[in-house]
């Protein structure tokens, strides 16, 4: 029996990077059913409730070892592990992971990641020497490929797509269900928001009131969908304090695919988080983009959607005719958006073919 060890930042109720754990389990199972998982997380009852695999505690370091001991292959399952943005704290604790398992001598599988961006001198040489030990790297995009071998990376970097593109949802029912649970009216169109904390001005908050008022005044139904509990529902719920019409919010913890599914019945989503944007897309939902991150405009471009721009320099009245010219031509940008998806999806499973040689 193979064990294979992820690490990622799993077990914060993030649900872009718990669809991801998702993702890779699902891909892991489909070339060895009898596969044993161990992933690394903040939360281990979580993640072991929610992905059915031996959660380690990524404040226990003994555990982290004997983890890493014990695995055929480790494996970054990012998101954007690797960049000093947030902090280099957490930088450093991801390639110190990387280098523990190469003095195991362990192969390690950087699994369709994204990268940077790293701005601190020391953090780009520290990472250059660790990640150029390691066997074999996916990314996602161009964009990270570019940022690796910028900094001197040089192994050789293939550039798929995101893991989560061969995710599915619980479906249309389960989606109802949830929506009704929730007491969210299904009468008139919905349109979601996906918001998340980051360092905005005050402003943005009204501008997002002002437009969330603006689409309810046109008769649609505006849901606010925290990827991140409880840090984007209070981000939402600042907006809908400011708002003058009435919003609503999901506030239950749902797995991945739920929201999937329930993205899945929005008739366009506005979003800042990448996992709302990419669950938008595979459900074929037209879309509007926040920028925050490099990795925003980088997807938005490969699916061919609007991008916003960045937070502090958000119009009202640009964001007002963007959407009404998406409202106006979204079943022409689903149809072109699913065209691009399935690209997508297709790219995504040569992830497959790269994890099945490195299982052995």
């Amino acid at each position: 029996m193979k064990n294979i060890f992820i690490f990622g930042y799993y077990g914060f109720k993030n649900l872009g990077d718990e669809a991801i754990l998702a993702s890779i389990i699902k891909t892991i199972k489909e070339n060895d059913s009898s596969a044993h998982i161990l992933a690394l997380s903040y939360n281990v009852d979580y993640t072991e409730k929610i992905h059915g695999v031996t959660g380690v505690s990524r404040n226990n370091m003994i555990e982290i070892i004997k983890a890493i001991r014990v695995s055929n292959l480790v494996i970054s399952g990012g998101g954007s592990l690797l960049q000093d943005v947030t902090s280099s704290r957490s930088l450093v604790y991801y390639l110190a992971l990387v280098l523990l398992a190469k003095l195991m001598s362990k192969p390690v599988l950087f699994y369709s990641n994204g990268f940077g961006p790293i701005k601190n001198r020391i953090n780009k040489i520290l990472t250059k020497k660790i990640v150029n030990k390691v066997d074999k790297i996916i990314v996602r995009d161009e964009d990270s490929k570019r940022a690796m071998e910028d900094i001197g990376i040089s192994r050789p970097i293939k550039v798929t797509t995101d893991a989560t593109f061969i995710l599915g949802g619980t479906g249309s029912d389960r989606a109802l269900e949830i929506l009704k649970d929730e007491k969210i009216p299904t009468d008139n169109p919905l349109v979601g928001i996906s918001v998340r904390p980051w360092y905005f001005k005050e402003s943005f908050i009204g501008t997002m009131a002002k437009f969330a008022d603006y689409l309810s005044d046109k008769g649609l139904t505006v849901l606010f969908i925290p990827m991140q509990m409880p840090k984007d529902l209070e981000v939402s719920n600042k907006i809908i304090k400011k708002m003058k019409r009435e919003a609503y919010v999901l506030k239950g913890d749902y797995i991945p695919e739920d929201v999937l599914s329930i993205i899945g019945k929005m008739q366009i989503l506005i979003g800042m988080r990448l996992h709302a944007l990419i669950f938008a897309g595979i459900q074929g939902v037209p879309m509007l983009g926040l920028e925050y991150d490099p990795k925003i405009p980088t997807f938005l471009k490969s699916v061919g959607q609007k991008n916003m721009g960045m937070l502090d320099k958000l119009d009202l009245v640009n964001l007002c005719i963007e959407f009404d010219d998406l409202w106006s031509s979204r079943e022409q940008y689903s149809q072109e958006l699913k065209e691009m998806i399935k690209h997508n999806q297709e790219i995504a499973n040569n992830n497959k073919e790269i994890l099945k040689t490195m299982m052995g």
